[in-house]
C-alpha cells in the first residue's frame, strides 16, 4: 500500500474535516505483564523500546498539531503509567506541548493500580492531566488472579490515596464483570467497594472471550466456563442497580458518572465525532476515512524515522456504513442518537432507509422516538446486539 508521506498526510486527512480535529488518542503499548483476556495492543518486557518510542510519538504529534485543537485527549495502553517517573514525564509534557489550551477540558490517563506513585502522578498534572482511569476490576484477590492482574485490592485503595493526595481532580474506575468463577454476590460486593471510594465515574465492562486471548484458548479447550448471557446480564443489572442508587447515572450501557463527569473523549467516540490517533496501534477516524498504524513498536518507530506515515490500514468507509456506525454507537447512550445530525454527516436519512425497521422495533418496546432522537429502552439495551442487527441493512 502506497502512503503519502509525514508532511503531507495530517493535511490531507484533517482537510476532510470542517474544523480542526478536538479529540486524540495516544496509544502506550508497554506493560509490566499481559493479562491473558486483554486483546489490547500490548508488548511486555519491552521497555528498552520507550525512548525511541517517545521519539517517534513527538515526531506524530508534531506533524498533527497545525490541524490539532484538542478538547478532549485520551492516553491508553498497554499501561500508560507503566515505567520511571522520567519516561512519564517526558510522555506528558510531550503530549501537553501539542494540546494545552483553553480548548482542552478533559485529559485522561489510564493507569494500573501498581503502578501509581506519587511524583508520577505529580508529572502528569503538571502537563495538565486532569482525569485518571483506574484498572481496579475487581477487589478479590481469586478473581484478580483469574484475571492475570499484577495487583491487589490494597494496590486499588492506595492508588486513589495517592491520586486524591496529589490533587487529581477527577477519577474512573474499572470494574470487569461476570469473571469466571465470579457469583452475583461477590459482583456486588465489588460494586459497594467503587461505591465506599466514591470516584465520580465508574466502567462496569462484562468480560468478553477475544479472539486469540489465552482466556479464549482456555474456553476453547474447556479450562474455563465460556460466556453466558443470561449470567452477564444478571451481573450488568445488579452492578447498575447499585451504582444508580448511589448517585452515579447510567449514561451508556456500561459507564456512570455523577452529573458532569461522564467521559468526555468516549462521548466523543459514541457520538461518532472525528479523531486523531498516534502510537503503535492507533485507530483514528476523519469523516468516513479511518485507518490503523502499525501494531510492533519497533516498526512503527522505524517507519516514522524514515519519514513514512506509520500506517497499517486504512479504509473509506461508505455513507450507509457510517450511517449505521452512528447507530451502532449512539444506542448505547442513554441520549440515544440523533438521526437527523446522521443525516446531515453521512447524507442517509435513517428515519427513511430503516422506516420499517424501526416501525417494528418501537412496536416491540425495544425503541422510542425523543423528536429527532432515537433512544434504546431499557428492554433494548437488553438486546442491542439483535436491535442494531435489525437496523444493519436498508429496508428490502
Amino acid at each position: 500500500m502506497t502512503v503519502v508521506s509525514r508532511a503531507t498526510w495530517p493535511e490531507a486527512v484533517a482537510s476532510r474535516a470542517d474544523a480542526p480535529i478536538e479529540h486524540l488518542y495516544v496509544h502506550m503499548p508497554f506493560c509490566r505483564q499481559l493479562c491473558p483476556y486483554c486483546d489490547f495492543n500490548s508488548y511486555a518486557g519491552r521497555d528498552a523500546e520507550m525512548g525511541p518510542y517517545l521519539e517517534a510519538l513527538e515526531a506524530e504529534l508534531e506533524a498533527w498539531s497545525p490541524w490539532l485543537r484538542a478538547k478532549t485527549v485520551f492516553v491508553g495502553g498497554g499501561t500508560p503509567t507503566h515505567g520511571r517517573v522520567d519516561v512519564i514525564a517526558r510522555q506528558a509534557e510531550a503530549i501537553g506541548r501539542h494540546v494545552r489550551g483553553p480548548q482542552l477540558v478533559e485529559w485522561t490517563v489510564e493507569a494500573n493500580p501498581g503502578t501509581l506513585e506519587i511524583a508520577k502522578v505529580e508529572a502528569l498534572m503538571a502537563a495538565g492531566v486532569n482525569r485518571v482511569s483506574l484498572g481496579a476490576q475487581s477487589f478479590h484477590p481469586t478473581h484478580l488472579a483469574t484475571l492475570g492482574r499484577a495487583h491487589g485490592p490494597a494496590d486499588t485503595v492506595r492508588a486513589i490515596e495517592i491520586l486524591r493526595r496529589a490533587g487529581m481532580p477527577r477519577l474512573s474506575l474499572d470494574l470487569i464483570l461476570a469473571i469466571p468463577g465470579q457469583s452475583l454476590g461477590e459482583q456486588r460486593a465489588d460494586v459497594r467497594r467503587v461505591v465506599d471510594l466514591s470516584p465520580d465515574h465508574v466502567s462496569a465492562y462484562v468480560l468478553t472471550y477475544e479472539p486469540g486471548t489465552a482466556f479464549t484458548r482456555a474456553w476453547e479447550e474447556g479450562r474455563l466456563p465460556g460466556p453466558d448471557p443470561d449470567r452477564e446480564l444478571a451481573h450488568l443489572d445488579a452492578t447498575a442497580e447499585i451504582l444508580e442508587a448511589a448517585g452515579l447515572e447510567r449514561y451508556e450501557i456500561s459507564n456512570f458518572a455523577t452529573p458532569g463527569n461522564e467521559s468526555q473523549h468516549n462521548l466523543a467516540y459514541w457520538r461518532n465525532a472525528d479523531w486523531i490517533a498516534v502510537g503503535a496501534g492507533g485507530h483514528g477516524h476523519v469523516r468516513g476515512k479511518r485507518w490503523k498504524l502499525e501494531d510492533d513498536p519497533a516498526r512503527y518507530v522505524a517507519r516514522v524515522r524514515a519519514g513514512d506515515v506509520p500506517v497499517s490500514f486504512e479504509e473509506e468507509v461508505e455513507a450507509d456504513a457510517r450511517a449505521v456506525e452512528h447507530l451502532l454507537m449512539g444506542l448505547r447512550l442513554a441520549e440515544g442518537v440523533d438521526i437527523e445530525l446522521v443525516r446531515e454527516r453521512t447524507g442517509v436519512d435513517v428515519a427513511v432507509t430503516r422506516a420499517q425497521a424501526l416501525s417494528s422495533l418501537e412496536a416491540q418496546g425495544l425503541v422510542r422516538r425523543a423528536g429527532l432522537r432515537l433512544v434504546a429502552t431499557p428492554a433494548g439495551r437488553n438486546v442491542l446486539d439483535t436491535v442494531l442487527g435489525l437496523l444493519a441493512e436498508p429496508d428490502a
